[in-house]
């Protein structure tokens, strides 16, 4: 007799999952997977590199007025 929650559990029956699951399971993944990496471009890849051509712009500048490199120390 199954009075167990369990065993009851264990003899219902399991239909298949529908033809197309795999491959909606996948779409919505990727959608996922794409949306997460865009949001991290976007917060913290871009500032990053944002913030790198600005050293190297002000850089630039301080160089084209003084005539000295930033990087040179005098002896």
């Amino acid at each position: 007799m199954a009075d167990d929650f369990l065993e009851q559990l264990a003899d219902l029956e399991v239909l298949a999952p529908p033809a197309e699951f795999d491959r909606q399971l996948h779409q919505r993944v990727n959608r996922s997977l794409t949306a997460q990496h865009l949001l991290d471009l976007l917060t913290g890849g871009l500032p990053w590199a944002a913030l790198c051509f600005a050293h190297a712009l002000a850089g630039l500048v301080a160089f084209s007025i003084t005539g000295r490199f930033g990087g040179e120390r005098k002896s």
